[in-house]
Formats: C-alpha cells, structure tokens, sequence
C-alpha cells in the first residue's frame, strides 16, 4: 500500500474551471481548495501517478448550481460534501463563496480523505459584443446587470484546472 498526502496552497491555481459566454456576458467559475487530502493506493504506485489520479477524481463531476445567487450549490461525482459558510461581493466583478469540502471518495483502487477548505470566485462583466458600460459597483447592481443571464446558464460543470503538490500525512 502506497499513501501520501497533499497540500493546497492558496492562493495557487484553482483545481478546476468554466467560462462561458451568454449574450453580451462573460462569465468565470473557478474552485479552489485548502488544505491537506491523504491519498492511498492499492496496489502501490508511482508517486507522480498517483497525483495525477488524486487531482483526477477529486475534479470528477464537479458542478456548480446557482451562480446568479448568493447560495450557489456545488457537488461532485466523488461524493464530496460542500457545505458554504460565507460569501462576499468583491467589486466591480465577482462574488466569493468560502466554506468546507469534506472528501471521502474511492475509485480505481485509490481512496481520497480529508477536510479541505474551497473557495469559489463567479464572475461576469460584458463581454466585447456590450455596449460601454461600466462595471457594477455593488452587488445590487452586479445582480441587476448579470443576474438574468447568469440565471439562464442554470448549472457550470467545472473542468480540472491544476495540479497537485505532495506535502505531508495528515
């Protein structure tokens, strides 16, 4: 048996990411972790391998609901549970979601463990097709501006964006 853990260190790359574009809005989902996850693998395996495969099943089916709200839901094809504690509006162009992300997935022979803290930074303006606005300056405006569109898209599956680095066992 092969175990190892990880570190996510902030503020880093984010672990996986969308775009997309809706009328004359553009719009970025990005999520980030924090924290250690304690990988093992049976049979045994190569170090560099196993980080690939880690990152791999902990982006699995990553989705994000509710973009265009203060509540927006993420769940993952491993299982993850994400409970959100905050959220704050940073002017002129994002809202940021923080809370806990507890892992517990398996797949392949490789088991994933852990607490990690996420953050997930939505963001809109106009895209080159808008006319010359301004960015929004609060978030009322911000939810005026982009939330129609933002509430059309429904869902983002998010796509692994990162790479690991080996840290120490938990």
């Amino acid at each position: 048996m092969h175990a190892t853990a990880f570190r996510y260190r902030p503020p880093g790359n984010p672990v996986a990411a969308a775009t997309a574009e809706i009328g004359k809005v553009a719009v970025s989902v990005r999520l980030f972790f924090e924290g250690d996850l304690y990988a093992c693998r049976r049979p045994p395996g190569v170090l560099e391998r196993l980080e690939a495969e880690a990152l791999d099943l902990l982006s699995k089916g990553l989705f994000v609901s509710g973009i265009d709200t203060p509540l927006a839901a993420i769940t993952g094809a491993a299982g993850h549970r994400f409970v959100q504690e905050d959220v704050v509006f940073q002017p002129p162009d994002r809202w940021v979601h923080r809370g806990t992300c507890w892992v517990g997935a398996t797949r392949n022979g490789l088991t994933l463990t852990g607490v990690l803290g996420y953050r997930l930074e939505v963001r809109a303006g106009w895209n080159r097709r808008a006319p010359d606005c301004g960015p929004p300056a609060t978030a009322a405006e911000w939810c005026e501006f982009f939330g129609a569109p933002l509430a059309s898209i429904g869902g983002v599956v998010l796509r692994r964006a990162s790479v690991l680095s080996p840290g120490t066992p938990p």
